[in-house]
């Protein structure tokens, strides 16, 4: 789901992981290359998909959870299904079933990069950090330029406050997508962690301005 609140300066930090993997991960479109079906059956089964994702994004993530569970259950394969199933479990923090769900996609595709950046970030806001930073550099290794992946594991190694290596992962990400919001967000929290006051302004700035042209 889109970040809609501006930034202030005491706001606590709003998990990336939570928030803006439904940017990358439910608005997408899928075309499956799989033989078991036919080209209709991929273009209802995009189609399916694309309106769950709305549905999701306008908070209608009852009406969402019924057609993911549909979709996983005539196509028992379909591991963007089990995927986008535990975006919305998580979106109504059922993180049980999230997991559980996130972890068929796996056991369908195991290096399917979405869903172990997904699956990380949920054990990310449920304190498992070891276990985040696995499946989150595991992410990153199949897909380098994963930006969302670099940003979360940005905003993980800042909640430990190893720094150094926020920074580096943050600066990372800006590389790959330079006007992701999320991102000069955190950095704007890193820098005022570290007394840069005059860093963390510009960065809080730069975040406001992306965030309305987003809107």
């Amino acid at each position: 789901m889109i970040i809609h609140q501006i930034f202030e300066r005491h706001t606590n930090i709003l998990s990336v992981s939570s928030k803006s993997t439904t940017i990358f991960i439910l608005a997408l479109i899928f075309f499956f290359n799989t033989a078991d079906f036919s080209l209709a059956d991929r273009s209802e089964t995009s189609r399916l998909m694309r309106h769950a994702a709305n549905l999701s994004q306008n908070g209608k993530n009852q009406e969402a959870l019924k057609i993911f569970i549909e979709i996983t259950r005539m196509e028992p394969n379909n591991f963007y299904g089990y995927n986008n199933l535990g975006m919305v479990y998580s979106q109504m923090q059922k993180n049980k079933k999230a997991l559980k769900a996130y972890e068929k996609s796996l056991s369908i595709n195991p290096t399917f990069p979405m869903t172990l950046n997904n699956i990380g970030s949920l054990h990310m806001a449920m304190g498992h950090y070891d276990k985040a930073e696995m499946f989150l550099k595991k992410a990153l290794s199949l897909f380098g330029s994963f930006h969302l992946v670099s940003t979360n594991l940005g905003e993980l190694y800042f909640k430990q406050k190893r720094y150094s290596e926020a920074m580096t992962f943050l600066n990372k990400s800006l590389k790959d997508m330079p006007s992701f919001p999320p991102t000069h967000r955190l950095l704007g929290e890193l820098h005022q962690a570290e007394g840069r006051m005059d860093e963390a302004d510009k960065e809080f700035s730069l975040f406001k301005e992306l965030q309305l042209k987003s809107k």
